[in-house]
């Protein structure tokens, strides 16, 4: 997959950097969040806190979320978070339109 800026993959990351998201989204996500008891995987970063998750729940769904690393649980609606049915969702629906703002 071509990721376009400011997205950039995390693949190549090794496990430590892929667990402190882990554990970050884990510790910000109250009772309430949409994503309260998913698993998930970081998949990519984004400007800024702006990190994207697959859904390891079998729905096929992806997740940007903006984290603030309190370390807490935030009340609602943080971490705000903005759910896609799939990484093509994803792309055409805010990748693709936030790479396009970026040109001059």
């Amino acid at each position: 997959m071509e990721w376009l800026d400011p997205w950039w993959s995390t693949e190549d990351k090794d496990a430590n950097f892929l667990a402190v998201f882990k554990r970050e989204l884990e510790s910000e996500v109250g009772p309430d969040h949409p994503l309260q008891g998913i698993e998930t995987r970081l998949v990519a970063r984004g400007n800024g806190d702006d990190a994207l998750f697959e859904l390891l729940d079998g729905t096929g769904r992806f997740a940007v979320v903006h984290l603030t690393w309190a370390r807490h649980p935030e009340p609602l609606p943080w971490p705000a978070t903005e759910l896609y049915n799939s990484l093509q969702s994803f792309v055409t629906d805010r990748m693709i339109p936030e790479h396009a703002e970026m040109k001059p």
